[in-house]
């Protein structure tokens, strides 16, 4: 290879270093911190009822916080940008299981490893499915760009002068 064809395997670093940093700033970091100020929520219906509990809630956090990051990753990526988004995922499951071994292990009771390889692989698959997502949107906004006669009008950009 002449080093300007990039293979469509090929995988940017960047992204992942980027991805990864994102789950710790806006996903990791808003966990902690109300885990360490103690908010939980009170849902009305909780505690028996048709409503929503605070472990619902964490689980929806939890998985979608990861979904969220790795679908901006992927959209907002120049090129195809799936793989980095999984690496990053799994980098992130595992600074989890080793920082927060309560937290892969609340229901599995003494199979922590088996825990660990359940996470690991709904991180994987999930921060995929994201990315795919992602890139979808972006191709989709790509077409709409290449279609439109005046793409000023498609911006935004014309009425701002």
């Amino acid at each position: 290879m002449d080093g300007q064809a990039k293979s469509s395997l090929s995988v940017d670093w960047r992204w992942i270093v980027a991805a990864y940093c994102y789950l710790v700033l806006f996903h990791l970091l808003p966990t902690y911190l109300m885990g360490g100020l103690m908010i939980f929520p009170h849902f009305p219906g909780g505690g028996g009822g048709s409503g929503l509990e605070p472990s619902d809630l964490a689980t929806i956090w939890l998985l979608g916080g990861i979904a969220v990051v790795s679908f901006i990753v992927g959209w907002r990526s120049k090129g195809f940008t799936i793989l980095e988004p999984a690496v990053a995922g799994m980098l992130y499951a595992i600074t989890t299981t080793l920082g927060f071994h309560e937290l892969v292990t609340a229901h599995v009771r003494d199979r922590v490893a088996l825990a660990a390889v359940f996470w690991l692989l709904i991180v994987m698959i999930l921060s995929v499915a994201s990315a795919w997502m992602g890139e979808a949107v972006q191709q989709r906004t790509l077409k709409k760009k290449e279609k439109s006669p005046n793409p000023e009008v498609e911006s935004g950009a014309l009425g701002s002068h």
